[in-house]
């Protein structure tokens, strides 16, 4: 699919939730798929770091959840009256 056109706004993105912080740094710890192998699916890794996350620490979450809060605050700087709609 084609970027937008013209005509149309580029909506800004949400703002990420712990969960989607979460991943994003454990996605940068997982080893290195061996040359020759085929690339791990996204299905697949969510799945793995899904059951990571589900084993934390509630230290360690709650760490996510403050710098989901954080990070939506920034959004609602950067995007005055953004509101989500699916």
């Amino acid at each position: 699919m084609a970027g937008p056109s013209r005509t149309q706004t580029v909506q800004p993105p949400r703002p990420p939730n712990a969960w989607i912080l979460y991943r994003s740094d454990k996605l940068k710890t997982l080893p290195p798929v061996p040359p020759g192998m085929p690339r791990r699916a996204q299905a697949d890794v969510s799945r793995e770091i899904s059951l990571m996350w589900k084993n934390e620490r509630e230290e360690v979450r709650a760490q996510y959840e403050r710098l989901a809060e954080v990070r939506k605050a920034q959004h609602q700087n950067a995007y005055p009256g953004y509101r989500y709609h699916p």
